[in-house]
């Protein structure tokens, strides 16, 4: 990690930092990512060969991370293997490590080979979610970027509503509109924050779209001088269509609306990326490739916080009149 990036860190994610038990702690926990990564990457390449890269986003997320640490070479072998690490002593540090443990039971080949159950996959993904060190990664996040000061948000691909829930805890917005591409997350959903699928509960909105674009005119009947602020925490790589969604949610942002962007990428830890990459997201990138889709998208860089660790965050609002 470059020492910017690192003293950026330790001054916007403190409170995650020291509920992980500290720097030592957490680096740890992150070696284990690394490690991991490595050792799925290497029984994935015995076994599938490099093809696997073209065929397989679990298989291609750890590619292009590993290669960027230097771990793996172009033709996909192995230059150096991380020492197994030291275990946390933390309970939060020792969670991450865990989810680790639990996917590597599934077998990297069986993941990148797509025989895995997606219940199975499902199941992690929603434990995840509600892991602790998860929960305080995601109020930083919220508090980092100021969330008590937008009154109308839009999420993008609300998921099991966690993120929605969040933000509950921590402010009570005007309005808070969701929508995601799978019926059963919308169900999910509702059922968290109390909402109904299809509709509006009190100041909760929540609906089933195939795309962002599917429902910008539904935001604009409901919030006709738009929304405060759209808000895609690790929701980048679940876009279809990353551009043309981000255009339309652009149409949908009031004047002086945000596009808030907290995003895994390629150079974060890279288990996890991969992780993740595996639980159904439809693209992987870096944090360079995130910014070059933004501009193309119409958007400006307000404030960029963290470039990659532990993860990208940054406020991005429409360019008027281009």
């Amino acid at each position: 990690m470059k020492v910017l990036e690192e003293i950026n860190v330790l001054r916007y994610y403190k409170p995650f930092i020291d509920a992980a038990g500290g720097v030592g702690e957490l680096k740890k926990a992150l070696k284990w990512s690394e490690w991991y990564a490595v050792k799925w990457w290497e029984e994935i390449f015995n076994d599938l060969g490099l093809s696997s890269v073209r065929g397989n986003i679990f298989a291609r997320a750890l590619f292009i991370s590993l290669r960027l640490r230097g771990y793996i070479g172009e033709n996909g072998h192995v230059k150096k293997r991380p020492e197994k690490p030291e275990l946390p002593t933390n309970s939060y540090a020792m969670e991450f490590v865990e989810l680790h443990e639990s996917f590597d039971q599934l077998g990297a080949v069986n993941v990148a080979s797509n025989k895995v159950d997606e219940n199975m996959i499902s199941v992690l993904y929603s434990t995840m979610l509600s892991q602790g060190w998860y929960k305080i990664l995601r109020r930083t996040f919220l508090e980092l970027i100021g969330i008590k000061n937008y009154g109308v948000i839009l999420e993008p691909v609300i998921k099991e509503g966690n993120v929605a829930l969040a933000v509950m805890e921590l402010h009570t917005p005007k309005l808070y509109v969701g929508f995601d591409y799978r019926r059963d997350n919308v169900e999910l959903a509702a059922s968290v924050l109390k909402a109904k699928p299809g509709g509006c509960v009190g100041n909760i909105c929540i609906y089933h779209a195939t795309t962002a674009c599917d429902v910008t005119n539904i935001v604009k009947r409901l919030v006709p001088n738009g929304v405060d602020v759209a808000l895609l925490l690790h929701t980048l790589y679940w876009l279809l269509d990353p551009v043309k969604e981000l255009s339309c949610i652009a149409s949908a942002l009031s004047p002086s609306g945000k596009l808030i962007v907290g995003q895994q990428v390629v150079e974060s830890t890279p288990g996890l990326v991969a992780m993740v990459a595996a639980m159904g997201a439809k693209h992987v990138f870096s944090w360079k490739g995130v910014e070059k889709m933004l501009i193309a998208s119409g958007y400006e860089l307000e404030k960029r916080y963290l470039r990659y660790m532990p993860y990208y965050i940054a406020i991005w609002k429409p360019r008027r009149g281009s």
